[in-house]
């Protein structure tokens, strides 16, 4: 046998147990899936059609949140897209989806469209949205902007929660706000968890 032959020889099962051991590795990681699965999420308001929007403006700028909620089916009564921000002064915004390409697609809010989502911008991750009813409340309950717009509180159970990170700050322990994937490609804003509406 050649030397060059009994490297390969060597190698090979060292190379297979290598590929195994990271396989292993990998399938045992604690990856959690960042979403809530807890209530389908599907939200998509197009740039183009909504230019002045301030959910455009708080996706894109770190600190500001806006409160998005949704009426309407847009097939038997018109659908709005009211839109608040987390000033405390700026009027809500009326968007009305006119369009059939967005009119098409099922807006699901969460755990209800009109109590809707929270979605701004984090300072350090970006795009972030979560579900506005308080995780801990067994009522349906809306979570309202305080703490200079940074957090919200529940008037219920008495949580605040913090948007930067969504964990309580104020309050008994609990559940974390229910966040939800939030993406803005200069086209289209979408918030989705990967459950189908």
């Amino acid at each position: 046998m050649s030397k060059l032959t009994s490297h390969v020889s060597y190698l090979v099962p060292r190379t297979s147990y290598l590929v195994s051991f990271l396989i292993l590795l990998l399938s045992s990681c604690d990856a959690e899936y960042p979403f809530s699965q807890l209530y389908p999420c599907y939200f998509a308001l197009k740039y183009q059609t909504h230019p002045t929007s301030l959910a455009f403006a708080a996706v894109q700028s770190p600190g500001m949140y806006v409160s998005v909620t949704v009426s309407g089916d847009g097939r038997t009564t018109a659908r709005h897209v009211y839109v608040t921000s987390n000033d405390g002064k700026t009027p809500r915004e009326d968007n009305i989806i006119r369009t059939d390409e967005e009119n098409y697609r099922t807006f699901l809010l969460g755990r209800s469209n009109s109590v809707g989502l929270v979605v701004g911008c984090t300072n350090f991750s970006g795009p972030m949205a979560y579900d506005r009813s308080c995780p801990n409340c067994t009522s349906l309950q809306a979570l309202n902007f305080t703490g200079n717009g940074q957090q919200v509180g529940c008037d219920k159970c008495g949580r605040t929660y913090d948007l930067e990170t969504g964990g309580i700050v104020e309050g008994e322990r609990g559940e974390s706000l229910m966040r939800y994937e939030c993406r803005f490609d200069g086209a289209w804003l979408t918030v989705t968890n990967g459950l189908k509406p």
